[in-house]
């Protein structure tokens, strides 16, 4: 089963930290909100970093290399393609 974790409150480095075991091959993260705002230069991570266009112009984060951006319209049907769904 494919999850999309959703980070929002923690960063990255902290979730993988306490809930790396949780992480699946096929799982991918989509990141947001204070997670958006730590992540690291290089990918903690093999698995896919997704993040909303709309999260990244408010925030005014930096938007590292690795992160795959999605339009509203593209966070809706990417969010639909995994078969669960986790917000931390």
């Amino acid at each position: 089963m494919n999850t999309l974790h959703w980070v929002r409150d923690n960063s990255l480095s902290a979730w993988l930290e306490m809930h790396s075991h949780l992480l699946g091959q096929d799982d991918a993260f989509l990141v947001s909100e204070q997670a958006l705002k730590t992540l690291p230069d290089s990918s903690p991570v093999a698995q896919t970093i997704y993040a909303r266009k709309s999260d990244i112009e408010s925030s005014k984060a930096t938007e590292p290399s690795y992160l795959v951006v999605k339009s509203d319209a593209e966070w809706v049907e990417l969010v639909l393609s995994f078969q669960q769904q986790m917000t931390w």
